[in-house]
């Protein structure tokens, strides 16, 4: 899963309806933007941004 882009990461997120299923690639994204992964926080950021708007 290497090879997996953050904007492919992203998509998949993006395209689920269970919410366990998008934990799980939130939780990928995190922790490559907690390993310092060019761009990651970027993605973790509109995630957790559009997840709060409504709060």
């Amino acid at each position: 899963m290497c090879d997996l882009t953050n904007q492919q990461a992203y998509d998949y997120y993006d395209e689920l309806t269970e919410q366990s299923a998008k934990d799980y690639w939130l939780d990928f994204l995190k922790a490559r933007a907690d390993r310092g992964f060019p761009g990651a926080k970027a993605y973790v950021d509109k995630i957790e941004w559009y997840n709060n708007k409504d709060q």
